[in-house]
């Protein structure tokens, strides 16, 4: 973008990204120099120093600190965002002296390359997320450079946030960054149009008869019946997840809203092959772990610290990021509707290609061999957990008991 540059649609800001020019010197992968965690990237001109950096959105300041003078400024509103419509959160670090106001509208100066904190050359340091009113966060990894790897709390790729509309692209890094070309802002797909109760269909009956006495002459007439339609079936369960809040606000589900959910994960590994015993086997941890829901942190603190040891998801992945980068590489994040969907996919990749499953003395069998036994639930609980989850205190019968409720009421819907 440029100097005051503004695109509206519809009454939504477009996310633009905030520089005349886009030379990508850094991207963000576990093996990165000093991006080890999270999506931040540099963007760094040649020759030049103090690069200007505009407001991609009109915005607020959501994070500030005195190391590499970090400024995260988060939207006012909803922007239009490759990902779809949605808050967005913006951090910049490494100018010496950034500018001081606290609100900006969009295309106004906002920050500038630079050489503060730990900077090897001018640049700017850009990170991005869907979370509102973000902040940096500790990610409980230290990258090759020797640096602690802080990021946005939620940092998403910076391809799904920002169009390049008017940026000159010198390095773009190989990524497939877009331009806003129009289009209405995404809105849910329309309900359904109920269904067209059955109609009656129609049969006619042939009637004949004598005219003479001697049987040789007949004549017919018509009548029409209607045949009325069979009683509709009953319908089947639908397996639509129940998942409350968002990804900054999660919290337990009660026993109904929970029970939903055991419906949505059996029909989905159902469809897979997956025997109801094993379902209800892992069902009985995740009801323990998580209540069976999706959108669910440890403890219910979004992007608990440190993140080594705090959890997210059904079965509370550990650390969270690998459950939340599974779902941002997916196309699920931040949209946490789909997170039921996603978390299911997960596990059966798991189960396809031997991840997360050690099994142990006492349950030797593969995480495929599980995925079609027939024992018992209670069983097949303890051992999810022994092989699975593997917690420090592996005495957990409570899970068994719930695997075995869970079974009588999955097990023939």
């Amino acid at each position: 973008m440029k100097a005051g540059q503004k695109l509206v649609h519809d009454g939504y800001e477009v996310c633009l990204f905030p520089m005349e020019t886009m030379n990508i010197t850094q991207w963000s992968n576990p093996q990165s120099l000093s991006h080890c965690c999270g999506h931040p990237f540099d963007n760094a001109i040649s020759g030049q120093v103090r690069v200007p950096a505009y407001a991609p959105f009109s915005c607020h300041l959501s994070y500030s600190d005195s190391v590499g003078n970090t400024r995260a400024y988060s939207s006012d509103n909803p922007v239009l965002t490759p990902n779809g419509l949605s808050y967005v959160t913006v951090s910049f670090t490494h100018d010496p002296n950034p500018p001081t106001a606290t609100r900006y509208k969009q295309g106004d100066l906002i920050y500038h390359t630079g050489t503060a904190g730990y900077a090897t050359g001018d640049h700017v340091h850009i990170d991005q997320t869907f979370t509102q009113n973000a902040g940096l966060v500790y990610y409980g990894v230290t990258c090759n450079y020797g640096n602690q790897c802080y990021a946005l709390s939620g940092s998403v790729l910076p391809t799904q946030v920002f169009y390049v509309n008017d940026t000159n692209i010198v390095n773009g890094y190989g990524q497939g960054w877009k331009t806003f070309e129009g289009g209405d802002p995404p809105t849910p797909p329309s309900p359904p149009s109920p269904p067209t109760p059955p109609q009656p269909s129609t049969k006619y009956i042939k009637h004949y008869f004598m005219l003479d006495g001697l049987g040789i002459d007949f004549g017919f007439y018509k009548t029409k019946e209607e045949i009325q339609p069979s009683p509709p079936s009953p319908p089947t369960p639908t397996g639509k997840w129940f998942i409350p809040g968002d990804i900054n606000s999660t919290r337990p589900l009660t026993e109904d809203e929970s029970k939903q959910n055991w419906l949505a994960f059996w029909q989905f590994f159902k469809a897979k092959g997956w025997t109801a015993n094993a379902v209800a086997g892992i069902l009985g941890n995740s009801y323990f772990e998580s209540t069976v829901n999706p959108n669910r942190w440890e403890g219910d603190v979004p992007f608990a610290q440190p993140v080594a040891t705090r959890g997210y998801g059904l079965v509370q992945w550990t650390p969270w990021t690998k459950i939340i980068d599974w779902l941002k590489e997916k196309g699920y994040y931040p949209d946490v509707s789909k997170f039921g969907e996603g978390e299911c996919e997960r596990i059966q990749w798991e189960m396809e290609n031997n991840q997360q499953w050690i099994a142990t003395s006492a349950y030797p069998e593969s995480f495929a061999s599980f995925s079609k036994s027939t024992a018992d639930p209670y069983t097949l609980a303890i051992e999810f957990l022994a092989n699975y989850e593997r917690p420090a205190d592996p005495n957990q019968p409570q899970r068994g008991t719930k695997a075995r409720e869970i079974y009588d009421y999955i097990k023939d819907k």
